[in-house]
């Protein structure tokens, strides 16, 4: 039997490319060593913070933007589907400065944000401190991004899951892909092992071991690891509302006094280790934004390793192997553009257009250096 669609991966981006395909009335396979959401899907501090992210003019803000617009509607459709609530709710977020250096930062951010159309509101300390009696006294100034949400990562990965498979997508997990079968330049399934499952069609959605599988026609650090560590505690009451970035990290409270204070990043390969170090970073974060949180219940540190690009675009779309398509490389914005790289997936795969994120995300601009 030939599989029409294979989904190498049950991260976010298979799933929820599975989730975009099972809409459509396709049947995607979804192979995955251990779980859906094992890796970094389910670390993830699930900021959709479009504006936060945004570094200079450029195509990739108004995809970041469509991006979180996508998933208001989305949690509203895998509530109904699943009954699984996601944590979707726009909380807003701050920015904070606490040197002048980093007030003039702030104001040119400002100024590039209401360029583009975006809400954003520059702060005195004082007002700052008055919506968020919690934040340090160390403030020189701040920046209010009041349209930045926030969802809880583990929650979407199983909606998307359940959502998908009730609708035909099938789930195979303790499944090892060894590689990529190609025959004339057109793949024609995957091994595992020896065995040979057939598929005309094929997604590679493996996250940060992408560039590592064989018949992939990218070199090995077009996609590569950069570890994460996080810390959760825990307080009776949020000492915080907004997600707030500062002190070279950032702290996203959930409405029931959950906090997560993150994150490292960090080129050491594949090294799976929660470190003195990584704590003491999270703690000097938690220290440089809320001081009050280091007096809060120690919960646990996760760790895992976020998929990055040399140029800081995700992979998402078709490669020169005919059928076969890669969505992977979204290194901090995974969680923000799962649904939007799902549906772009779908497209692609249906033989459209895919538009202006198509061109910017396309796994080719990669595979031409590699090939030349």
């Amino acid at each position: 039997m030939t599989e029409d669609v294979l989904i190498i991966g049950a991260g976010v981006m298979g799933c929820a490319t599975a989730h975009a395909l099972a809409k459509r009335g396709a049947t995607p396979l979804v192979l995955e060593r251990a779980v859906p959401g094992a890796e970094a899907s389910s670390v993830a501090a699930g900021i959709l913070g479009p504006a936060l992210e945004a570094e200079h003019d450029g195509p990739s803000l108004p995809v970041a933007q469509r991006a979180l617009e996508m998933h208001g509607a989305l949690a509203e459709e895998l509530l109904e589907a699943t009954g699984v609530d996601v944590g979707f709710r726009v909380s807003g977020a701050l920015m904070i400065a606490k040197d002048e250096r980093e007030r003039e930062a702030l104001v040119e951010k400002h100024a590039f944000l209401v360029r583009r159309g975006l809400r954003a509101e520059l702060l005195e300390a004082s007002d700052a401190r008055a919506l968020e009696p919690s934040l340090t006294d160390a403030l020189v100034g701040a920046l209010s991004l009041p349209d930045e949400a926030q969802l809880e990562p583990p929650r979407l990965l199983r909606a998307l899951a359940i959502a998908a498979e009730r609708r035909g997508a099938r789930f195979k997990t303790g499944t090892t892909v060894r590689g990529l079968v190609v025959r004339d330049g057109r793949v024609v399934g995957v091994d595992l092992g020896g065995e040979l499952l057939e598929a005309s069609r094929v997604v590679v959605a493996a996250g940060s071991w992408t560039s590592l599988l064989p018949g992939l026609e990218l070199r090995e650090d077009v996609i590569f690891p950069v570890r994460g560590q996080i810390a959760h505690c825990e307080t009776r009451a949020p000492l915080l509302r907004r997600i707030v970035f500062g002190a070279g990290g950032y702290v996203v409270p959930r409405p029931d006094g959950r906090t997560l204070v993150g994150a490292t990043a960090e080129r050491v390969g594949f090294r799976r280790e929660v470190t003195l170090a990584g704590l003491e970073r999270m703690a000097s974060i938690a220290r440089g934004i809320a001081p009050a949180l280091l007096e809060a219940p120690f919960v646990e540190a996760r760790v895992s390793f976020r998929p990055a690009t040399p140029d800081g675009l995700p992979l998402v779309g078709r490669t020169s192997i005919e059928g076969l398509f890669v969505t992977s490389g979204h290194y901090r914005n995974g969680i923000l553009l799962a649904a939007l790289s799902g549906e772009l997936l779908a497209d692609l795969l249906e033989g459209r257009d895919g538009g202006a994120a198509a061109r910017l995300f396309d796994p080719r601009r990669f595979e031409r250096d590699a090939l030349g």
